[in-house]
């Protein structure tokens, strides 16, 4: 019984370390088939440990049955971030605006950019009208 506590244990911390050290992964640029090997390996290395204390059949099948237990909680986990990556695309994909929305703002930020240049010039030459000396016919 106490096999059970330490190997779900340990593949519970196992579990939790590995999730949480996305930004060490990336720091490390260690590719994914790399991580998932040394979470396989760590899980392994831990089973082989708790099966070296084994004394009988019973307790060898509850090895087994416990690093099952861990992958499948392992799968579960995968998942679920695989469920939050599509929600989280599909919300993205939703606020994103249309081709035609995006079009339709440029040309109105065009428009908007045109009629302020055009006012600017209109601006520019009365300024430059009213500098002109005023003639001296009269």
């Amino acid at each position: 019984m106490i096999w059970n506590f330490v190997v779900g244990g340990v593949a519970g911390w196992l579990l939790a370390n590995w999730m949480n050290s996305e930004r060490d992964v990336e720091n490390a640029e260690v590719t994914p088939e790399q991580a998932l090997d040394v979470l396989v390996k760590d899980i392994r290395d831990e089973a082989q440990w708790a099966m070296d204390e084994c004394t009988t059949d019973e307790e060898r099948e509850q090895v087994y049955a416990e690093v099952k237990k861990s992958v499948q909680k392992i799968q579960l986990t995968l998942q679920e971030k695989g469920e939050e990556i599509i929600a989280d695309l599909r919300a993205q994909a939703a606020e994103a605006p249309s081709r035609e929305e995006v079009a339709e703002s440029v040309e109105r930020r065009v428009h908007t950019f045109k009629q302020k240049m055009d006012n600017l010039s209109e601006t520019l030459n009365q300024a430059l009208s009213d500098l002109k000396p005023v003639s001296a016919e009269g």
